[in-house]
């Protein structure tokens, strides 16, 4: 362990990494004040004590907030590691009770697993745990991905993201696919549609970033296939609703689809190739100290899913 100098070490209290790292992650003085309970005037001198132990000007000034420096992006991560081991000292020393914890978890997660998990979740949590609130965030992969490990979020279900240097990862099911289409669609008159008509039909597409093409249009492609992708959206009961309203299809989750099929009035049915699907995973910070109170809520998800309905309850149609 590298020896530290008490005398330096002493200037920088955790305030001070506070301000440094929720301004690093807002950009804007007013809002880190506003969350941390601070003045703006506190605020201008906790940044003035950094620059001083730093020796850098950390942030400058721009139009509509701040822009920090090179000196003080290498912080980041750091700062972040710091203020999380401080954290879990509290946690270990206190342990987790539910019952009295006072925190807000922040989730990174399509609404698609929202849906699924989160009846049960919620309502698990309100009972359990009155202290605790649970804030449920919608991003594209990447950015979800980055807003983990700049500390924006606690917790990410999405694709499993297998990158051992950065995240841990843990597998939580495996996810199929069924074909959603309007009740009294034409082109299923006759039965599930076959792989060319499925091809030539209008499709809509579920995509946080609006792209017009997916996995399963990458699985097509290896095939040598492709089909008509007309239009995105960026949630899974925007794509049933759409569905249900057109002569639109799309090809979704299992798990929500099922769910929901009956609400929206939706047909579903097997797509007419097999579809490898994808493992639904949870993610969470590699560098993050331990943290009683994200394993606790990591056991609320786990059983929320395997309460959740069975998604395989037979044929789709």
């Amino acid at each position: 362990m590298t020896d530290f100098d008490p005398v330096q070490l002493r200037r920088l209290d955790p305030t001070l990494l506070l301000v440094l790292d929720e301004a690093l992650k807002h950009r804007r003085l007013t809002l880190v004040a506003e969350r941390l309970g601070l003045t703006p005037s506190a605020i201008s001198h906790a940044l003035g004590r950094l620059r001083d132990i730093y020796g850098d000007p950390l942030f400058l000034r721009r139009a509509g907030g701040i822009e920090p420096t090179p000196v003080a992006l290498a912080l980041a991560g750091p700062v972040r590691a710091a203020l999380e081991a401080l954290a879990a000292t509290i946690g270990t020393a206190r342990g987790f009770d539910p019952r009295t914890a006072q925190r807000v978890f922040r989730v990174a997660a399509f609404d698609n697993t929202v849906s699924v998990i989160g009846p049960r979740l919620v309502a698990g949590l309100a009972a359990e745990a009155p202290g605790l609130g649970l804030a449920f965030l919608s991003f594209g992969r990447a950015r979800a991905v980055r807003a983990l490990l700049e500390g924006e979020v606690d917790l990410m279900i999405g694709l499993a993201s297998h990158d051992p240097g950065r995240l841990i990862c843990r597998v939580l099911f495996h996810e199929g696919y069924v074909l959603a289409a309007r009740h009294g669609h034409p082109a299923f008159a006759d039965g599930p549609p076959d792989l060319a008509t499925y091809t030539a039909l209008a499709h809509i597409l579920v995509s946080a970033a609006g792209d017009l093409a997916g996995t399963i249009d990458e699985e097509l492609a290896e095939r040598g296939l492709s089909r008509r992708v007309v239009a995105a959206v960026p949630h899974f009961m925007g794509a049933l609703a759409v569905v249900a309203d057109s002569d639109l299809v799309a090809t979704l989750p299992k798990r929500v689809a099922r769910r929901h099929a009956a609400r929206f009035g939706v047909a579903l049915c097997p797509p007419p190739l097999p579809l490898a699907g994808y493992d639904l995973g949870i993610m969470r910070r590699a560098a993050s100290a331990p943290d009683p109170g994200l394993d606790w809520l990591e056991a609320r998800i786990d059983a929320a899913i395997s309460s959740a309905p069975d998604p395989s309850p037979g044929p789709d149609r």
